[in-house]
């Protein structure tokens, strides 16, 4: 029997020069090897002038084509000729509604990587409400981006799927609980000068004024308790020397950078030791507000490496019950959660061992593929019957 064809549209995966969209290339770069396995899959982008018309990403075909005006007759032009079962479009509602309404015969699904796609401040409500109900479903990137979705339009018959992307396991080789883990890291903070201090790493966007004010006191709290707690933010959050020292600046009135600047770093991404160590180096991760693919997989990896990890949101991520454990420990404070990872080693341990053992059995590659692939097949057939009985 013939594998059930797929074609996956994803402009951003192939046009991004910044970091804004490498989740998404990320995601797929990981994830597609295993999906092709089951999945006949093409893979289509917009040409950006770097790379070629047409070549392969994780074992999958793809197709760069013009952009602008030309693009979404380039891309039916290929679609109609090559027939896909479905089509799954990343982060681009009006092009998924419009494909939907040019190929009825094909399952049509759009990717979001966060509701605030299709907020009232992007779009008109009932436009986007009307973009919405003309795919066949639509899936997130997590169980708030969904209660997000739902609140801003609740009387949405689209059915919304959550799916998580994964880590590996193979990548996190040095453990903090293990000898060589310890070693290794104690080395590396050494060379940084950090020696004998607890890090708390953060990752995610720092928020804006009117919304820092919970993190800000948080955090202050967290440096006051424990006296030789460090806080060092993930490069991908301030690109350059420049962007540190200009929200250093700016938080001056605001507390944490009347802290000695020994007690407030940033791990810039062309440092030593940044990608596969960073979370060798670190107690805890928090994250901040941010981008919810770039926030997920940042989670994830850390949680694959055995780091504890935090949300500065009140309400926990969902998916992960270690979140639980974390609030049953130390109360609903941010801080005390913080101080609680900081002070206590073998909860420490706890948390992180329970965390890598979540992501060893669901959220590895291979989960995330066949997740994704239940989507677009299995569960496929029924989201189309279903949307033709709601509209009917």
């Amino acid at each position: 029997m013939d594998r059930e064809k797929v074609a996956l549209i994803a402009p951003d995966a192939f046009t991004a020069v910044s970091g804004k969209h490498r989740p998404v290339k990320r995601v797929l770069e990981r994830m597609l090897p295993h999906a092709a396995e089951q999945l006949h899959i093409r893979l289509f982008g917009v040409a950006d002038g770097h790379l070629p018309a047409q070549g392969w990403m994780g074992g999958v075909p793809f197709y760069c084509l013009p952009g602008g005006r030309l693009y979404l007759e380039s891309l039916l032009r290929h679609l109609r000729k090559w027939r896909p079962d479905t089509v799954d479009v990343y982060g681009r509602p009006l092009l998924a509604c419009q494909l939907k309404a040019r190929l009825p015969l094909s399952r049509v699904l759009l990717t979001l990587p966060s509701a605030q796609i299709v907020s009232s401040s992007c779009h008109p409500k009932a436009y986007t409400m009307q973009v919405l109900e003309g795919v066949d479903g639509l899936i997130v990137g997590s169980e708030r981006t969904k209660a997000e979705l739902l609140a801003q339009f609740p009387s949405l018959v689209t059915p919304v799927w959550v799916h998580l992307p994964g880590a590996s396991l193979e990548e996190q080789v040095l453990l903090r609980w293990t000898p060589d883990g310890e070693r290794e890291r104690q080395q590396r903070l050494m060379e940084r000068g950090w020696m004998n201090r607890k890090i708390i790493l953060l990752a995610g966007s720092w928020p804006p004024l009117r919304d820092e004010e919970h993190i800000v006191s948080a955090l202050t709290e967290v440096l006051d308790r424990v006296p030789e707690s460090m806080l060092v933010f993930l490069a991908a959050d301030f690109p350059g020397t420049g962007a540190f020292r200009e929200w250093f600046e700016r938080s001056k009135p605001h507390g944490l950078a009347a802290y000695a600047p020994e007690r407030i770093a940033c791990l810039q991404a062309g440092s030593p030791y940044f990608i596969s160590d960073r979370y060798l180096l670190a107690d805890c991760l928090v994250m901040l507000p941010g981008d919810e693919p770039a926030s997920m997989l940042t989670r994830l990896e850390a949680m694959a490496a055995g780091l504890p990890t935090l949300d500065a949101h009140d309400a926990p991520i969902l998916e992960f019950a270690v979140d639980g454990l974390l609030a049953e420990g130390a109360g609903d404070s941010l801080a005390d959660r913080i101080i609680l990872l900081l002070e206590e080693e073998e909860f420490r341990q706890v948390i992180g061992r329970a965390s890598r053992e979540i992501v060893r059995r669901h959220y590895r590659w291979d989960h995330t593929a066949d997740r994704w692939v239940s989507l677009v097949r299995a569960r496929g057939v029924q989201m189309h019957i279903g949307r033709r009985s709601a509209k009917n």
